[in-house]
């Protein structure tokens, strides 16, 4: 049936973009019966403004179906592709645009935006609220009675830039209502207009968990866009930045659960760990934190210091044998918040989250165990990088789309050009899919357990709102 699905989409009228196909009305209609009995993975969904387009995963490599926009909007994908959920109530707050069938609530918009649709050709002022977001709690959180406690920075305490409504009728939670949107910085409007060279720094500073991903997606978008081969100075430092960045969010990662879980030793190994990465960092490229290292630098060594990769190599046996003792972080950690196949399939959660979820239960120590082997698979890797193979053109009509993997998954960047500067551009991270799946994974956990859940998971509350 998904060969079904993906045959009718590329029936569709062909596009500058690699991979992406524009359907009828009927057409879209058609694949949306369709989806209801394929294993199709949707991916991504946005607009620009004209038509909508939907990025499924189909074999090696992507495919996208889009649909023009009538004045009463676009058929909902959300009924067969829950994870659309989020993205059709972007849509809609940023465009304009009613989806038909679908929910039109605000996803971002918290009441304070002084236009509405602020993305359309003619954005309307509004009022907004002066006293900040009213928080409605919805028909789950009231029937789950008992406590109702908030979760972030509405509590007014450091927590990243989301909160949870969390219902509590006795000691475990029974309903999440996510609140999003305080991370929201417009991006799709600011980089319009921009040149790719200033584009990219706006880029680079979506999530400083994954910047090189960010970057390095952005980079394949526009050399695809603009039917040019990505260097292979560039290739190959993507390659090694990517497991450098990779090593060093899931060190964090695990020093965070050290810390909370009280065990000082896992969570003081790590961090020294960390430090000594960003020290590499600073010595491959001339910083700490990796911010515009794509294109690389002239200065950019190609290959991390054999002392350094020992004495990390060295770290991580020491940080695994710590991690699985008998009261070590495996063993405090399991059962909590728990992600399972099954759930990480229907919202189209991928990458380290849902390896976990495929090699155990998914909970949090499957979770910082999955990240535990990612590092040393980098850790290998770096230590005997393998020639880069030479980046592939597809399109060159001035619109691509580029794809890199993250720390929590993969990310993508979808652009037109137009008179050499951006036009259009849409991100996609996972962050997303997570957050549309809280609900679920923190289901039956104890309100003292959601921190160190939030921090397995690697969620980026700027990388969902952009």
């Amino acid at each position: 049936m998904s060969a079904d699905v993906a045959a009718l989409i590329r029936h569709g009228a062909p596009t500058p973009c690699a991979g992406r196909f524009v359907l009828e009305a009927d057409a879209w209609q058609a694949m949306i019966a369709g989806l209801r009995a394929a294993d199709l993975p949707l991916l991504g969904l946005w607009s620009d403004g004209v038509q909508v387009h939907a990025l499924f995963r189909h074999g090696p490599t992507p495919l996208v179906a889009s649909v023009a926009v009538s004045p009463d909007g676009y058929p909902a994908l959300s009924p067969v592709r829950v994870g659309a959920q989020a993205p059709e109530r972007i849509i809609h707050e940023l465009w304009g645009i009613p989806v038909i069938g679908g929910r039109c609530d605000p996803w971002l918009d918290q009441g304070r935006w002084p236009v509405a649709t602020p993305l359309a050709a003619h954005p309307a002022p509004t009022p907004g609220l002066p006293e900040g977001r009213e928080f409605i709690d919805g028909p789950a959180v009231m029937q789950a009675g008992g406590t109702v406690l908030g979760h972030g920075p509405a509590e007014g305490n450091f927590r990243a830039p989301f909160h949870l409504r969390l219902g509590l009728p006795g000691e475990r939670i029974v309903a999440v209502q996510p609140c999003m949107g305080y991370a929201h910085r417009g991006l799709a409007a600011r980089l319009r207009g921009l040149a790719p060279q200033q584009a990219v720094r706006l880029v680079a500073r979506i999530d400083a968990t994954a910047t090189v991903a960010h970057q390095l997606a952005f980079a394949r978008a526009l050399h695809n866009a603009t039917g040019t081969p990505m260097p292979a100075q560039g290739v190959a430092a993507g390659v090694m930045l990517g497991h450098v960045e990779r090593i060093a969010t899931h060190l964090d990662v695990l020093a965070q659960a050290g810390a909370m879980l009280g065990d000082g030793r896992s969570a003081t190994l790590a961090a020294t760990m960390l430090e000594q990465v960003r020290q590499a960092c600073r010595d491959l490229c001339g910083r700490r934190l990796l911010f515009d290292v794509i294109p690389p630098p002239a200065a950019l060594k190609p290959r991390m210091d054999d002392t350094q990769l020992a004495t990390l190599v060295a770290g991580h046996t020491a940080l695994y044998r710590l991690f699985w003792r008998p009261r070590g972080l495996a063993a405090q950690a399991r059962g909590k918040g728990v992600l399972s196949a099954a759930t990480a399939a229907r919202w189209g959660i991928m990458g380290c989250n849902a390896r976990a979820a495929e090699r155990g239960q998914g909970d949090v120590t499957d979770r910082l165990d999955a990240r535990l082997s990612e590092i040393g698979e980098s850790l290998s890797l770096l230590a005997a990088l393998p020639e880069s193979p030479v980046m592939e053109v597809e399109g060159g009509g001035g619109e691509g789309l580029g794809r890199a993997d993250g720390p929590a998954g993969p990310v993508w960047h979808w652009l037109r050009l137009e008179a050499g500067h951006v036009a259009a551009w849409w991100c996609g991270d996972p962050s997303l899919a997570l957050v549309q799946a809280l609900p679920t994974i923190l289901s039956g956990a104890a309100c003292e357990d959601v921190e160190l859940i939030l921090v397995s998971l690697g969620l980026s509350a700027t990388g969902a709102d952009l």
